[in-house]
């Protein structure tokens, strides 16, 4: 990560929230092996479901002298004390960065926390210096390995499809989930689960039964890509923002269903003269965002992803990846109009169009009243870009 990203913008949320976050409603118990008071920062002000759902996510309150002299036995006693008068289902640990520099085996540690407790606990590989999405990614991933049964091909729903990626990190709390339900029941697909909002574990447990895997946000790749070897389950990456996009992404899980084949609605672009636009963000997102802008609106976006995403997802001859403020800055420059969350503002250069599209893991909550939802309905009516829109700045 540049030493520039955080001088004058935010920084996104870390591994360790995305981790909290897509597990959040598993009913399972979360451990961030960190100091105590860091559990407002994974659990407050990176999660809105915090104030009105029940959760088990905690902190382990590790101490200066815990961390010198390595007394993971009292890390063990105290999970293990708890999770007995608790009983959730699983025991998730992942590691800060104090005990990840001093060496803490989180697996190990799982491991005698799984003996001593009778409860399944594994550990997610987490530093608390990454990106949101590898935690939530890195923990789908553990969920499915060891809780996912076997294929039942006789059970298979031949319109099943698995919502992949889902956390309020990238999409809020303002019906966007409920929204891509809903485009998907149109569509005749049935949803088999979705992770990991709004679904219950019996849903989650049935997801190799889907004939199809729809993946939202960067956290969601790495299962879908499991899925499909482990299951023979292909994927579309792309979320159904406009009229297009939805067109685009239903074309693509019909065509993913009829061929066995992973396809990618958020690298799609009309091809026009020039890149007139950016946005910037999830890749995923801002892909299925960028081919919407230039269906509708004819706007030719390219995507700046400055969250190390998986390159896959992006079309390298016009996109960038870029960590840096400084770069992003400069990519900025041959643009009118950008699409970003609002804390982007210092760095946006004078006399460019500023479209604000709060993003929860950059901004937390300070933007809520200007979330949008833009699934499955025309951008060109929710962003009123013609004429002199108030949320153009």
């Amino acid at each position: 990560m540049s030493l520039s990203y955080c001088q004058s913008i935010s920084c996104y949320a870390a591994d360790t929230a995305g981790v909290c976050s897509a597990l959040f409603e598993l009913g399972g118990m979360t451990i961030v092996h960190d100091a105590s008071g860091c559990n407002s920062t994974y659990a407050t002000h990176d999660e809105p479901r915090w104030y009105d759902a029940d959760s088990m996510v905690y902190i382990s309150a590790l101490t200066e002298m815990d961390a010198v002299c390595g007394n993971d036995q009292k890390l063990i006693d105290d999970v293990v004390r708890c999770a007995r008068e608790l009983r959730p289902r699983f025991i998730a640990l992942c590691n800060s960065p104090i005990p990840l520099m001093i060496g803490s085996d989180m697996a190990a540690i799982a491991r005698e926390i799984e003996q001593a407790s009778g409860i399944a606990s594994f550990a997610v590989p987490t530093s608390g210096m990454e990106h949101y999405w590898r935690g939530a990614a890195d923990a789908f991933l553990q969920l499915a390995k060891r809780f996912l049964p076997e294929r039942d091909e006789k059970t298979v729903q031949g319109a099943g499809v698995n919502i992949l990626g889902a956390t309020p990190l990238d999409f809020s709390l303002n019906g966007n989930v409920e929204s891509i339900v809903e485009f998907l029941q149109q569509n005749n697909y049935v949803v088999q689960s979705c992770w990991a909002m709004n679904s219950s574990w019996e849903d989650i447990i049935s997801t190799p039964q889907a004939a199809v895997n729809l993946v939202i946000s960067n956290s969601g790749l790495p299962l879908a890509h499991y899925l499909r070897d482990c299951y023979g389950i292909p994927f579309v990456c792309g979320v159904p923002l406009g009229a297009a996009g939805s067109r685009a992404v239903k074309q693509a899980l019909d065509e993913a269903c009829r061929e066995k084949r992973n396809l990618y609605s958020c690298k799609l672009r009309h091809a026009q003269a020039g890149v007139t636009g950016a946005v910037i963000g999830e890749s995923i997102f801002s892909g299925s965002l960028a081919y919407a802008l230039s269906a509708e609106l004819q706007i030719n976006c390219r995507v700046i992803d400055p969250l190390s995403g998986d390159k896959n997802l992006l079309d390298m001859a016009v996109d960038k990846q870029i960590t840096g403020e400084d770069a992003i800055a400069v990519a900025l420059e041959d643009v009118q109009l950008v699409v970003a969350d609002p804390m982007y503002a210092p760095i946006i250069p004078a006399g460019k169009k500023f479209l604000r599209l709060p993003h929860e893991a950059f901004s937390g909550r300070c933007y809520h009243r200007e979330r949008l939802n833009l699934i499955n309905k025309a951008i060109a009516g929710l962003f009123n870009i013609q004429g002199s829109p108030d949320v153009i700045s």
